[in-house]
């Protein structure tokens, strides 16, 4: 049995032990993991970065082949991809495509996508100027103009400051009635033609009535509505007073039965 002064001693230094192993292990530890961290920041760094440059030049390549199918003179420019953005190289071919499925002209932004193993998608601001020959009027045409050759002509327009459709070619809009006045060098959009009204209401008509393409009955009609060709209107018999309806097949006439 150890005297109890020496047992005092050799507890004292038992402590002592403990105490600093303790903190050594916490350090070591720390350090491990620093040096774990260290190396994983390491690796992400030498990691091959994607170019922004690669990004904008997938943008304007599909943008510039998307105009080129409908526009002789173009021009597109991609406004620049943020570079404080970080993307892992894209290992696999860089798709372009327009958001939303809008139309080329209109296309503010151009998405670009990786679809490789790290995939990714990016949207890039692009700049377009897109110019074609439209009909436009050649001189005033007021509402209820029946368009001739002459009322049109051809001219340049920048297409992305027209908020509606156009047309390209003026022949196609020859016959066609003008909805709402139009000053000279206007551009013609679908909304502002339509076909002529054959009958007006309040017209005296012909009525037309048959089977397998053959008339067998004609009436006297007032029409009460207006008619463009291949519409079904409403009128009125003027000899029996019976409220009949019909498709206008010309100028004050209309048929009964299946539509011809």
């Amino acid at each position: 049995m150890l005297p109890h002064p020496f047992r005092r001693r050799w507890r004292r230094r038992r402590r002592s032990v403990a105490t600093v192993t303790r903190p050594l292990l916490i350090s070591t530890l720390g350090g491990v993991l620093a040096l774990l961290g260290q190396l994983a920041t390491a690796l992400a760094a030498e990691a091959p970065r994607q170019s922004p440059a690669a990004i904008e030049h997938a943008a304007e390549s599909f943008l510039r082949q998307a105009l080129a199918a409908e526009y002789e003179h173009f021009e597109v420019s991609a406004r620049g991809v943020d570079s404080r953005l970080s993307l892992e190289a894209c290992d696999d071919t860089l798709e372009a495509f327009i958001p939303h499925g809008r139309d080329a002209a209109r296309a503010s932004t151009v998405g670009v996508r990786c679809t490789g193993s790290v995939p990714w998608t990016v949207y890039v601001r692009m700049e377009i100027e897109a110019q074609a020959k439209v009909a436009v009027a050649a001189r005033l045409l007021r509402r209820g103009t029946v368009l001739r050759a002459g009322d049109l002509r051809l001219a340049e327009r920048d297409v992305r400051r027209m908020h509606s459709d156009w047309f390209t070619d003026s022949e196609s809009l020859i016959g066609l009635e003008v909805q709402r006045t139009l000053r000279e060098g206007s551009p013609i959009r679908s909304r502002d033609v339509d076909q002529p009204l054959l009958i007006r209401r309040n017209d005296r008509i012909r009525i037309q009535g048959g089977s397998g393409g053959r008339v067998s009955i004609t009436a006297r009609g007032r029409a009460l509505e207006d008619g463009r060709e291949g519409e079904r209107i409403r009128a009125e018999n003027i000899d029996s007073g019976r409220e009949v309806e019909g498709w206008v097949i010309d100028r004050g006439t209309i048929q009964i039965g299946p539509r011809p």
